[in-house]
């Protein structure tokens, strides 16, 4: 108890709708962000505790989210879903995340003076700084300015005429948007183009980039030039919608036209919680693969001649590029998915968006191992230089402590 007494960072509490591991996407990034902040900050987490906890399968998840969680949170609170709420004017997805019991017990770690500051993670969580708004220094990430786009939507809801139907829903969200600008006193965007983009919608005084980064350590490219496996890799967490119609536009679209002259080929879909739609993939053709939730994606990139990102939804800068750049895999990649990204088209990576066009940039990188060195070593120097994840974390512990001194100086 002294000991703790004694620490003087300043305590920082995260709020995230779902425990920050597995690692993929947003969860990897808090994560990392947390560990790399370690000496400068005490981090705590405020969470919900995954539904059937009861249950065999999830006991052991809990045990792996300790293990991993456990050397970066010196407190983590669980907080139980309970039932339904009723919570008027918030949009349908953001309502399932709005607990009386999340804000009461955020309510009590505040009072107990447990947080000099408040990060909210994902916009699902937006609603609860309502309550503590002006009470202590707030900061909000929205990961993911799709939620925003009528058209480019991450919400499988919001997909062809589904639109129409979803628009009431639609408008919840842009109110909600707006009042979160006021509630906060930063929001950190994920790219330049996001900070536009939502500066649109609030004070832009207020909105900072810290980029997605990557461990260049952790991926660091495989040795020898040559891919372990005739195979191409896809990372992603399915849940989130424009992850699996990547992977199911991909199957559908392009993978027949790749097949046709790489019959031998095989097509891994890595990544946590995969979908009915793209648990059914194997089934339909045995030279696809899909692992669901592994603990270490490095050894299906380093096995993986291509990485593929045939996105077509959704913003921000896809940290499953920058993995596998930085893992020494070329990349074939759409417009949408690389967009944001501080890397340069047929230099760094191959764009490409039609199917026929994605199909032929993946046969080409298949069929000439001189392009496949050339475009890896160049997309592993970029992310070097500019998406090292220290880089990032050093700008959200500056802001952090800008907002402190903020504080003390009122």
């Amino acid at each position: 108890m002294t000991e703790a007494r004694q620490d003087s960072r300043p305590k920082v509490l995260m709020i995230s709708p779902w425990a920050p591991y597995p690692w993929d996407g947003g969860s990897k990034r808090i994560h990392t962000l947390c560990r790399m902040l370690g000496e400068r900050f005490q981090f705590s987490l405020l969470t919900f505790a995954a539904e059937n906890s009861g249950s065999h399968a999830a006991a052991a998840d809990l045990a792996a989210e300790h293990r991993h969680l456990r050397p970066v949170f010196g407190g983590i609170h669980w907080v139980g879903k309970g039932p339904e709420p009723s919570a008027r004017g918030l949009p349908e997805d953001v309502s399932r995340f709005y607990r009386e019991s999340m804000r009461l017990r955020l309510a009590d770690t505040l009072a107990r003076g447990e947080a000099d500051l408040v990060h909210v993670e994902y916009e699902l969580m937006a609603p609860y700084a309502r309550h503590i708004k002006g009470a202590i220094p707030l900061v909000w990430t929205q990961h993911d300015m799709g939620s925003l786009s009528i058209f480019n939507s991450y919400f499988r809801e919001m997909s062809g005429f589904g639109r129409l139907r979803r628009l009431p829903d639609w408008f919840k969200r842009a109110a909600l948007v707006r009042k979160a600008g006021s509630w906060f006193d930063r929001v950190v965007a994920m790219t330049a183009e996001d900070q536009r983009r939502l500066s649109l919608w609030m004070d832009e005084r207020k909105v900072r980039t810290i980029s997605t980064g990557v461990d260049v350590e952790h991926f660091s490219p495989r040795a020898g030039a040559e891919a372990a496996e005739d195979s191409l890799v896809f990372l992603g967490h399915y849940p989130h919608y424009p992850n699996e119609d990547a992977v199911l536009h991909f199957h559908r679209d392009i993978w027949p036209i790749i097949r046709a002259r790489r019959p031998g080929l095989r097509f891994y879909a890595v990544g946590s919680s995969p979908t009915p739609a793209v648990r059914r993939l194997p089934h339909e053709d045995s030279r696809i693969t899909v692992t669901g939730t592994v603990e270490d994606v490095r050894p299906y990139l380093q096995k993986a001649a291509v990485f593929v990102a045939p996105m077509r939804l959704g913003f921000g800068i896809k940290g499953k590029i920058l993995e596998a750049a930085a893992a020494g895999v070329p990349v074939v990649a759409t417009s949408r998915a690389a967009e944001g990204l501080a890397l340069r088209a047929g230099h760094d990576f191959l764009k490409a968006d039609g199917a026929r066009e994605f199909a032929q940039a993946v046969l080409r990188l298949l069929e000439d191992s001189g392009l496949r060195r050339e475009i890896s070593l160049r997309a592993r120097a970029a992310v070097e230089k500019r998406y090292d994840w220290k880089a990032q974390a050093c700008l959200l512990g500056d802001l952090y402590e800008e907002l402190l001194k903020e504080r003390a100086g009122r």
